[in-house]
């Protein structure tokens, strides 16, 4: 019986750090690539001031083509995912990326429920940046937990009908299924791996929503991802309601699709964004 308890205990340690792991350290500042950016202060539904970067376009040349909004994965903070997406503003378009409650320079603690309100404040917000600048296009990108978040918060999105592209990368719908799944992985768990649908709530989960959604998505996933297993991305891929593509790497690693420099897979986005 103790040992069951240790056991079940460790099971909700596990799925707590398996979904929110933020840092505060700045992994790699933007002056290091010499990008333009500004510091910005966005307020989540409760008050919560989150933080953000934003990068216009860095192609003077060109006007501006559209926002690309960055909805990043479980770990660290935005000076470690940007990068991902970063590329787009020397392509011609304005990229925002942001920090969820708890994570980098972001006050609070990270929850399935508070970090759901951050997300819709976000959706809110660039709308809002939709409507001052004028943008012909609104994309937005998920990583990871960053995937599951987007999508559960489009649900709540009154305006959704303006995005012109979501992007999931490597992403799942189930909290539940992704928490046994990833418990399996570990031996001294897998017997107690059962009892992760009683620890880990799907309230907040997108599974039973996304049949629903009637805008486009292209939706990556590497095969050799040993992180969110590529079936979780098939499963994500059949369900949404929506206009889709699945995009589907023989290679790279979790999330590494989007930030190789110049891969197939970039150059396929810049050229489904210019074509839309």
């Amino acid at each position: 019986m103790k040992f069951l308890t240790f056991l079940s205990f460790l099971l909700l340690s596990s799925c707590t750090n398996l979904f929110y792991q933020p840092t505060y350290y700045l992994y790699a500042p933007p002056e290091k690539f010499k990008l333009d950016y500004e510091n910005r202060i966005i307020e989540s539904l409760d008050g919560t001031r989150l933080h953000s970067w934003f990068f216009p376009n860095q192609d003077t040349i060109k006007k501006t083509k559209g926002l690309v909004v960055l909805f990043h994965g479980n770990a660290q903070n935005i000076s470690s995912h940007y990068l991902s997406v970063v590329w787009l503003a020397k392509k011609g378009f304005d990229v925002l990326v942001w920090d969820y409650r708890g994570y980098g320079l972001s006050q609070g603690e990270p929850s399935l429920e508070g970090v759901h309100q951050d997300s819709v404040a976000i959706l809110n917000h660039v709308h809002k940046m939709k409507e001052d600048h004028d943008y012909e296009k609104l994309v937005l990108i998920g990583q990871s937990l960053g995937g599951n978040i987007l999508m559960r918060a489009l649900k709540d999105d009154k305006k959704a009908k303006e995005i012109s592209l979501v992007v999931l990368d490597s992403t799942f719908l189930s909290y539940e299924e992704i928490a046994k799944d990833r418990l399996q992985t570990v031996w001294f768990l897998y017997p107690v791996s059962f009892l992760a649908p009683l620890l880990v709530s799907d309230e907040y989960s997108p599974k039973e929503l996304i049949k629903d959604y009637p805008y486009p998505a292209v939706i990556l996933h590497s095969k050799k991802d040993t992180v969110i297993p590529f079936a979780f991305g098939e499963e994500v891929y059949s369900n949404w309601g929506g206009p889709k593509d699945f995009w589907i790497s023989e290679e790279g690693g979790h999330i590494e699709l989007l930030g190789k420099p110049d891969s197939d897979i970039q150059k396929k986005l810049l050229q489904r964004l210019l074509k839309d």
